[in-house]
Formats: structure tokens, C-alpha cells, sequence
């Protein structure tokens, strides 16, 4: 099979990683180490003590060739293989719980004196070391000190888009987990959740209280917010604990997405793989889906198309539009946009469904069409990505999931939802509205003088019309409510649109 062909990659990754460890009494945490033999490993032994104790006294654990050598048997030169460690290997010792601001010793025991072992102590992920022995024997101190005792951080998911129509807009809050990473166990552990709008907050919740283990993950869970009306959302939560918790850093997670009018993303606009396309000079279909819960108007798609080479400047493409059968895989072509000319770099375009189609609720996959003639290079973003949503086919190739071929990306295609996309000879815009936002009153230039002019809220109601008398026209806007409006021009047959938001 070939592989979905990746352009170009820079390397701009974000993930959280949580440290697990086992569960340990307070003010104790787990330690190991990790011991490194040289080519006779057999000849290698050591105990753990309190610090300054020495080998043999007070002895808390012992590894290696017990048997053969112990503290006394440095330099004797009468071990034999088969016991202890193996030669050239890294073996994984658990101490167990130590208590935290101890120290230990290492003593390093060694049989014949031509080499050594190397240790590694790790607390809480964090190494200390590596200490190397030599000669006939060494004492290594560490003492177990940890980043915090009492800490926690907050781990949930984005919504899985970045932009959806008010039209489709859901409950927009997840679950979300509270871990302790510190030493310690927390009590009185909760969660808020609040949501913004612009600046203001308009929802919060704030969870009931659990005590959580140290190293152990407390699970959370909020009533539901669902958006009515269009703007920029953003969703925060905050862990909180009755103790001090030493690092805020990780306490808050928090994202943001856009409710608009008509748009589906799961994009985040940022462009960090580059192009993507399917090798082989083989045509297919590279897409993400997008789940609908009412019937809704496809009118054009937009896609970014990254050609940072200009390889394929001249080259046209399209995007389709697919159905899913029972399994939740693409299987029917319901359509396919007006054709596109590449010309820039990393630049959107807007490509018309004629005539639109009519959506109703489920799931679908909106896609890019790659021609065998060149190799596609559809922007792509690894920054946000929901499993099971991204998938590819080839000649030859079944729709496949893209993470399949171990690129967990979200593709840089929009569907664009319009209740005015039934006129069919519906135009990009050719008037300019300012200002945009606008609280009182808007103004239109480059209007035919005798165009009459339709504003329509974001249901598709008409709300007000009028002929225009210049082409600088000044409309006043201060009855209509706050939101996202449409503004619809007609001139003989020439239909153009373009949308403004009332303040």
C-alpha cells in the first residue's frame, strides 16, 4: 500500500504527559533504579542503607550476585556466572516507598575491579545519576526528594470543532479529570467550570469535593452548556484543593472555538505539517467528517491549499461531499464543487456546490479530490485532531482512517452552511460593507443604483429591504437585535451576498 504523503513537517507538537506511580503512604514516594552492567555482570553487587550507614549495616535491600559476593567479596575474583545480573543488560529495581527528604546509600560492590555497573535513581520521573562504579567497589548517596507534594493537574479534551453553525451548536462541555502529581494526597479536591463569551462570563459550575490519592485520577463531570447565539467561546476549568497545591501552572485547562453562522471547522487554522496528498501519482479522496443534527443548506466548501513549493501552481482540484453507510464509513458521492485554479501559497479557496445540497441530520465526509496528474498538498494541522474523524482512499485502497497510516491530523476543509445558497446564481461578494461590526448603521459601496437590497437574520427571516438609490448607501440598522446578519443584493440577475454582525 502507499502511504498518505506528508510535504513538508515542522515540528510543533503540544501534548500533556502525567507521570503514574503506584500508590504510596504519605510523605513517602516510589523509587527504582536502573542498573546498567558491564560485559561481566555477574561480578556486580550492591545493597541499599541509610546514608553513612555503610555496606551490610542496616541493610534495607540487596541485588545482584547475593550469593557469591556480598559486602566482603570486593576483589576476590571468585565469582562465577550464572548468578546475579546478567552481562551487558539494564535491569529495573523497584525500592519501593521511601520516605521523602531521606537519604540512602548505594554500595557498590565489584568482583573483580576491571569494570563496573551504573545506576540510575529515578523519584517522580526525575533522574538522579547516573552514578558509575569503578574499580572494586563504591558508596553512592542520593536522597529522595521530590518537585511537590501537593499538586494536581487538570486534564480534558477540546470540543471537537473549532467552528460550527448556532444551527448545529451541542452541549460544548466535557468531562474533565483532576490527577494528583505531587507526593502527597489532596483533599477537598473540585472543578469549576466556567464559560466565556467574548470577555463575559455567562455559565458556570462548580463540582462537589473529592479527596484524591497521590498518583490516582479523580473523574468529573458538569451539566451541559449549549450556545444560542454566534460569538467566541471559550471554556475553562480550574482544579482546586484544600492544601496549598505548589504549582499552578497546571491547574487550569481551558480552549476556544467560534460560533458562526454557517461554518463547520475542525481546523484551528494553524497550518504546522504543511501539505499532505496521497503518493504515487494515484488519484483518491482525503476528507474529515462532520455530523449534522438538523437538515441544513451545503452551499461551498473552502479548503487551504499549502503549495509551498509552487509545485502545483496551475493545477485545478474540487471537494466532495460523501455519505456514510452503516458502519460510519464514506460510500456514496452526493456531490462535487465548481473547480479551483491553485495560484498562491498556503491560501484558502471557496469553492460552490451548484446547486447546493440539502443536508439532512447524520454524518458526512467532506473531502479533497487528488488527480492522478499531480500530488495534492491540502493543508494540515496536528494541533487539534478527534480520532476516527480524518480518513483517505486511493486506487486500490478502501476508505482507511488516517491514523491508520500514523498521521493523527485534522485536514484544513470547511464546510459552509447557507440558508441562502438555494439561489442558485448566489455570487461572491461584489459590495464592500463598513463598518463591520456596526451598532447604529452600515454602509454599502459599490452598489448598481437601483439594487435592491435584503438583510436576513442568521434563520433566514427577512428582517429588511429596501431599494438603493446610490451606490454609497448608508443603512441604518438600529431596530435590528444583536447578531450575525446577511446582506443580499439584487441586480436584474447579478445576486451577490456578504454578511455583517449588529453590536
Amino acid at each position: 500500500m502507499k502511504p498518505i504523503y506528508r510535504f513538508f513537517f515542522s515540528s510543533l507538537f503540544s501534548f500533556v504527559s502525567f507521570t503514574s506511580f503506584s500508590q504510596c503512604p504519605g510523605g513517602q514516594v516510589e523509587v527504582t533504579v536502573a542498573v546498567e552492567t558491564d560485559s561481566w555482570g555477574y561480578e556486580s553487587f550492591w545493597d541499599l542503607t541509610p546514608a553513612g550507614a555503610g555496606c551490610g549495616n542496616g541493610t534495607l535491600l540487596s541485588f545482584g550476585n547475593i550469593l557469591q559476593i556480598g559486602c566482603s567479596g570486593a576483589g576476590n575474583q571468585d565469582a562465577t556466572g550464572g548468578n546475579g545480573y546478567g552481562s551487558n543488560t539494564t535491569t529495573i529495581e523497584n525500592l519501593g516507598c521511601l520516605t521523602i527528604d531521606n537519604c540512602y546509600d548505594i554500595n557498590f560492590v565489584d568482583d573483580w575491579g576491571d569494570g563496573g555497573s551504573t545506576f540510575t535513581v529515578t523519584i517522580l520521573g526525575i533522574e538522579q545519576g547516573p552514578f558509575v562504579g569503578s574499580g572494586v567497589g563504591n558508596v553512592f548517596n542520593f536522597c529522595v526528594t521530590v518537585p511537590f507534594i501537593n499538586n494536581v493537574a487538570v486534564k480534558s479534551e477540546p470540543y471537537t470543532y473549532t467552528k460550527i453553525p448556532l444551527s448545529q451548536a451541542g452541549n460544548i462541555i466535557k468531562d474533565a479529570s483532576i490527577i494528583s502529581i505531587g507526593a502527597g494526597n489532596v483533599t477537598g479536591a473540585n472543578l469549576s467550570v466556567q464559560v466565556f463569551k467574548e470577555s463575559n462570563l455567562i455559565y458556570s459550575n462548580t463540582s462537589a469535593s473529592q479527596n484524591i490519592a497521590a498518583g490516582t485520577t479523580s473523574n468529573f463531570s458538569s451539566p451541559g452548556f449549549t450556545p444560542i447565539e454566534i460569538g467566541t467561546y471559550s471554556v475553562v476549568y480550574t482544579a482546586s484543593i484544600i492544601e496549598i497545591d505548589e504549582d499552578f501552572l497546571d491547574n487550569t485547562y481551558s480552549f476556544t472555538f467560534e460560533v458562526s453562522d454557517s461554518i463547520f471547522a475542525r481546523d484551528n487554522g494553524i497550518n504546522d505539517i504543511g501539505g499532505m496528498g496521497i503518493g504515487g501519482n494515484l488519484s483518491g479522496y482525503m476528507g474529515n467528517i462532520f455530523e449534522l443534527n438538523s437538515t441544513e443548506i451545503l452551499s461551498s466548501a473552502s479548503a487551504l491549499i499549502d503549495n509551498s513549493t509552487s509545485a502545483i501552481s496551475g493545477k485545478t482540484f474540487e471537494v466532495a461531499i460523501f455519505s456514510l453507510d452503516n458502519l460510519g464509513i464514506p460510500s456514496t458521492l452526493l456531490g462535487t464543487t465548481e473547480s479551483a485554479t491553485i495560484s498562491g501559497v498556503n491560501q484558502w479557496y471557496d469553492l460552490s456546490f451548484t446547486p447546493p445540497i440539502s443536508l439532512s441530520a447524520g454524518n458526512y465526509l467532506l473531502a479533497i479530490k487528488q488527480d492522478s496528474s499531480y500530488q495534492q498538498q491540502i493543508g494540515a494541522s496536528s494541533s487539534i485532531s478527534t480520532a476516527g474523524t480524518c480518513w483517505v482512499s486511493w486506487t486500490n485502497q478502501p476508505w482507511t482512517l488516517a491514523e491508520t497510516f500514523d498521521f493523527n491530523v485534522t485536514l484544513m476543509l470547511r464546510a459552509n452552511f447557507n440558508e441562502f445558497a438555494e439561489i442558485s446564481s448566489l455570487e461572491k461578494s461584489s459590495f464592500k460593507i463598513f463598518p463591520n461590526p456596526a451598532q447604529n448603521a452600515i454602509t454599502l459601496t459599490d452598489i448598481f443604483v437601483g439594487s435592491t437590497m435584503e438583510i436576513f437574520a442568521a434563520s433566514g427571516k427577512l428582517v429588511q429591504s429596501e431599494i438603493l438609490k446610490s451606490s454609497n448607501t448608508s443603512v441604518l440598522i438600529d431596530r435590528l437585535d444583536p447578531g450575525m446578519y446577511t446582506v443580499k443584493i439584487t441586480s436584474g440577475s447579478q445576486v451577490s451576498c456578504a454578511k455583517f454582525i449588529k453590536n
